[in-house]
């Protein structure tokens, strides 16, 4: 198997893995940022040389945008195998991330009906229960990019962190959006500018 192999082993399979693991890294780990490392992690070429499924890989980096196919299903399934990413689930994954990308206003403007009109009331943790905000993004009634937008625009984590008393389900939502924010690519003034129409 390990010949087998080899045969699809080269520098863009290679950089395919890498990239792999180094988002997996980042979503799954406090430590690591892979902006900071400009996407880099301590990978040998000789150990994928070894693996059983260098194959993936190759098909993976045939694909002009895998970096972000294997973004779009990390912020769904942080711990995703390769085989995973490129199965019918995870197309359909990245087509809705490329969706939301490309029309990230209208996305946002639509998803704060879902919202209460009073603005602070939707990040109030009470009795330390889980705020508005975050059942709705729990219940899928607004996306992660809402989400995470709504929560950095409000600097709200580390009342979060103090408050919410269920730490286990609230660090990982939490976490995810502090670690999704910098793929996000938008304009912070226009965002903030909707926000201030939507409720003020």
């Amino acid at each position: 198997m390990r010949q087998i192999s080899q045969t699809y082993v080269n520098d863009r399979s290679f950089e395919a893995y890498v990239k792999y693991l180094a988002l997996k890294k980042h979503f799954t780990s406090d430590s690591y940022d892979y902006f900071k490392y400009n996407g880099k992690i301590r990978a040998s070429f000789d150990t994928f040389n070894g693996r059983n499924d260098a194959y993936f890989f190759a098909k993976l980096a045939k694909r002009d945008d895998y970096e972000n196919l294997i973004l779009a299903n990390m912020i769904v399934k942080p711990e995703i195998w390769v085989r995973e990413i490129l199965d019918e689930e995870a197309e359909a994954r990245y087509t809705e991330w490329k969706r939301k990308q490309d029309s990230l206003s209208y996305v946002f403007k639509s998803e704060l009906y879902h919202l209460y009109s009073d603005y602070q009331l939707n990040f109030v943790s009470r009795d330390g229960q889980h705020p508005y905000i975050m059942t709705l993004y729990s219940q899928k009634k607004i996306s992660l990019e809402t989400f995470t937008i709504l929560a950095h625009t409000a600097k709200i984590f580390s009342y979060w962190s103090e408050k919410i008393v269920d730490k286990i389900v609230s660090r990982d939502i939490i976490r995810l959006a502090k670690k999704y924010k910098p793929f996000l690519v938008y304009d912070e003034k226009k965002f903030k500018d909707i926000i201030r129409g939507h409720f003020f």
